[in-house]
């Protein structure tokens, strides 16, 4: 019982330490947070695997699925909104136990 309460705190002392990715300014004046194209995106304590070229995303632990339509990633950039509603797809894609795996 120890050990998974240790390894909690663990998780949870190297989840504030990743670096959040960094946040522009796009041509309409908005916050674009950039793609990090080699790794994974963290924005507001949430990571994404995000791939532009695949146009697909990943949230550590679950299935990769495909980046919603209404998105555009061509120029390594999405906005906080569209950030978040990449995370809510990558979640509901399920871990490694679900969906076609049954």
């Amino acid at each position: 019982m120890k050990k998974w309460i240790g390894m909690g705190a663990l998780a949870l002392a190297a989840a504030c330490d990743v670096p959040q990715a960094p946040v522009v300014t796009g041509p309409d004046g908005q916050a674009r947070i950039q793609i990090n194209p080699s790794g994974l995106t963290c924005y507001e304590n949430r990571c994404l695997d995000i791939n532009p070229a695949a146009r697909s995303v990943r949230q550590i632990g679950n299935k990769t699925t495909g980046i919603p339509r209404s998105i555009d990633v061509s120029d390594g950039t999405v906005t906080p909104a569209e950030f978040k509603q990449m995370g809510t797809a990558a979640s509901l894609a399920g871990g490694q136990g679900s969906g076609n795996d049954r």
